[in-house]
């Protein structure tokens, strides 16, 4: 019996990243029309340096404001397939990168990070720390694992779905 599932986890209080979102998409224009004013006036004739600064500062902000904007709308998507965790995240619904690919069977534990091994894992010295995750409070996981030779910690926030998935694959060290 093949074991798939798959999630998107988005952030639940969206108010302050909507206003932002709102907010450096008008930043974003209006330095953008700024930049073209200054760049008509310098091949316009005027090279006066300060037309220079005003063009690079207008780019700059115009810049800024566009990685801004997009990092207002992050998605996690969480794929479990026959033991494999496949992690990405979706930048403003339409870029997609793959953040990590790791079997389920190479996990230490993986329980709730109100488990009082969390801060001793967190701080154990030399881990490497993936934090996949958007919503604070209760529902958040973490996972222990060593890829190669290297230990590291996930905290994310699956489903009690994807949890019982994970418990079928890895019984002994997944904690509900």
């Amino acid at each position: 019996m093949d074991l798939f599932r798959e999630e998107s986890v988005s952030k639940v209080n969206t108010g302050f990243n909507n206003l932002m979102y709102v907010l450096a998409s008008i930043s974003m224009i209006l330095f953008g029309f700024l930049g073209i004013f200054f760049l008509s006036i310098i091949f316009g004739g005027n090279f006066h340096p300060i037309n220079f600064i005003n063009l690079a500062l207008a780019g700059g902000v115009t810049a800024f404001s566009y990685f801004i904007r997009n990092n207002q709308r992050i998605e996690y998507d969480y794929t479990f397939t026959n033991g494999i965790l496949d992690i990405a995240k979706v930048i403003n619904n339409n870029k997609r990168k793959k953040l990590l690919s790791t079997d389920i069977r190479k996990f230490e534990i993986i329980a709730p990070i109100s488990d009082d091994g969390f801060n001793r894992a967190l701080n154990h010295p030399g881990i490497k720390k993936y934090n996949y995750f958007l919503n604070r409070g209760g529902g958040l996981y973490y996972g222990v694992f060593t890829d190669g030779s290297t230990r590291s910690i996930l905290v994310f926030e699956p489903s009690d779905e994807m949890l019982e998935m994970f418990k079928k694959v890895n019984p002994r060290n997944v904690k509900q």
